[in-house]
C-alpha cells in the first residue's frame, strides 16, 4: 500500500484532519477582534463546505478569500445578531422577574423570538458561505432552509450548542475543553454541520467548480 498516494484513505483522512485544524486556527486568529467573528465563521464554513464537497484547494487561500469577499455581509449580520440577541436576553430576564401574567406572556414570546434568532445564527453564515446573493435574500433563504429541514436543524443545534454548554458548565475540565476548542473544536463542529448543510444546499448548487464561491443560489428563493 502506497501511503503517499493521494487516493489512499489514510492520506485523505489525514489531509482532512489537517484542513480542519488549520481552518480552526485561522478562525480563532481572525476572530480575536470579536467584531469579526461573523466573517470568520463564514470563511470557516466556506472551507468546511468545500472539504465536504471535495474541492478545497488550499485552506489558507480559500479561508482568506471567503473572509474578504463576505466580510461586509457577515459583519452586518453578526453585529445585528449580537445586538438583537443581547436585547432579547435582557428582556427575557426582566420579564421573568416581573411575576405578572402579562410579563409571562411576553416572556414566552421573547423566548420564541430568541429561538428564531438562534436558528438564524446557525444557518446564515453557512448560507453566506455557499451562495452569492443580496443580504435580504440570504436571510430569507436561511429561514427557508432551517424550516424545510427542521429535523436537521435540531441536530445542528445540538451539535453546535451542546459542546459549548458542557464547556460552560464543567469548570473542572475547562483547560481540556479550551485546548480542544483551540486546536479543532470550532472546525470539527463546522465540518460535521457541513454534511447536513451540503445535503440541503446541493440541489441548488451550480455544477461550475468556480473558485470564487461554492455556487450561486436562485435570486429569489430555493425552488
Amino acid at each position: 500500500m502506497n501511503f503517499f498516494n493521494e487516493n489512499n484513505i489514510i492520506f485523505v483522512a489525514l489531509n482532512k484532519i489537517g484542513d480542519i485544524i488549520l481552518a480552526n486556527l485561522l478562525f480563532i486568529l481572525c476572530s480575536i477582534p470579536l467584531v469579526t467573528i461573523g466573517p470568520s465563521l463564514t470563511a470557516l464554513y466556506h472551507c468546511t463546505l468545500r472539504t465536504v464537497k471535495g474541492n478545497n484547494n488550499g485552506t489558507v487561500k480559500t479561508f482568506f478569500r471567503a473572509f474578504r469577499q463576505s466580510f461586509r455581509q457577515s459583519l452586518i449580520v453578526w453585529l445585528g445578531l449580537v445586538v438583537v440577541g443581547l436585547l432579547l436576553f435582557l428582556d427575557t430576564r426582566f420579564l421573568l422577574q416581573t411575576g405578572s401574567d402579562t410579563g409571562k406572556i411576553f416572556y414566552y414570546l421573547s423566548g420564541i423570538v430568541l429561538a428564531l434568532v438562534v436558528i438564524l445564527a446557525l444557518y446564515i453564515f453557512p448560507v453566506i458561505a455557499a451562495f452569492a446573493n443580496t443580504l435580504r435574500n440570504l436571510l430569507k433563504n436561511a429561514f427557508l432552509f432551517a424550516f424545510m429541514h427542521f429535523p436537521s436543524t435540531l441536530t445542528i443545534a445540538v451539535i453546535s450548542i451542546l459542546p459549548m454548554y458542557m464547556t460552560y458548565r464543567d469548570l473542572k475540565l475547562l483547560p481540556l475543553y479550551a485546548c480542544c476548542w483551540f486546536f479543532f473544536g470550532f472546525g470539527l463542529t463546522a465540518y460535521i454541520n457541513s454534511f447536513f448543510f451540503y445535503r440541503m444546499f446541493r440541489p441548488y448548487l451550480e455544477t461550475s467548480e468556480n473558485e470564487e464561491a461554492i455556487s450561486v443560489i436562485d435570486d429569489e428563493h430555493p425552488q
